[in-house]
């Protein structure tokens, strides 16, 4: 089982993002589905699911992965305890495929 943690600025940009209507309900609600997968099953059933399309990324984000919610969104998050893998901190959670 994970645990997720969210930044105080991944928090407050979705917050902002949400009210400025980046994000729709039913993206929210896709989010929520994502979350309750990575606290039930972990990062490796998200890895291996072809639903998220989740992947590693490079460069200035080496380190981090990015799940994929929509068809632009995504979720940037890293594993934090690579020993066991069962904590999750989400870094960023943006409407567009620009990170």
């Amino acid at each position: 089982m994970a645990v997720i943690k969210r930044t105080k600025e991944c928090l407050k940009k979705f917050k902002a993002d949400f009210k400025k209507g980046l994000f729709s309900e039913g993206d929210g609600q896709v989010l929520k589905a994502w979350a309750r997968e990575m606290e039930l099953f972990g990062p490796k059933y998200i890895a291996e699911s072809s639903e998220w399309r989740d992947h590693p990324l490079e460069r200035k984000w080496s380190g981090y992965r990015a799940s994929c919610f929509s068809v632009n969104g995504r979720i940037i998050y890293r594993i934090i305890d690579e020993r066991t893998i069962e904590v999750c901190e989400v870094e960023r959670i943006t409407p567009a495929h620009n990170y």
